[in-house]
């Protein structure tokens, strides 16, 4: 990734004349690169990076979550296919499972979810 700095000083030497090849060989960087900066400095008009929105978007935000968390503590017995069902979701059982134990941290003991206790490890 090329810094701020440089970029700023490759779009000030392309516009003093600069060709592409002295470019490359001044300031050490792949020929995609400079084209892919001069690109973004079209679009956009700035030599700012593009913002990543890397994965996908959550299902559940945080309103859905405490949603699905009061319905668990209001009937600690219920199933996925409930919580499916009443919370309206477009999503597989698994999904719901993840959800519940990777975000609200519950796990499923003896017919009802509980929080996540502390583990001890064991010794012989």
């Amino acid at each position: 990734m090329i810094s701020i700095e440089v970029r700023k000083l490759i779009v000030a030497a392309r516009k003093n004349g600069m060709k592409i090849q002295e470019i490359l060989r001044t300031f050490q960087v792949k020929k995609t690169a400079v084209y892919n900066l001069f690109q973004l400095v079209r679009e956009t008009g700035s030599v700012e990076p593009r913002p990543h929105a890397y994965g996908r978007k959550p299902t559940l935000n945080s309103d859905g979550l405490k949603r699905m968390e009061d319905l668990i503590d209001a009937q600690p017995d219920i199933t996925f296919q409930e919580i499916k069902d009443k919370m309206d979701l477009q999503i597989s059982i698994p999904a719901i499972s993840k959800i519940i134990s990777g975000k609200l941290h519950y796990r499923y003991k003896k017919r009802r979810y509980m929080p996540a206790s502390v583990t001890v490890r064991m010794y012989r």
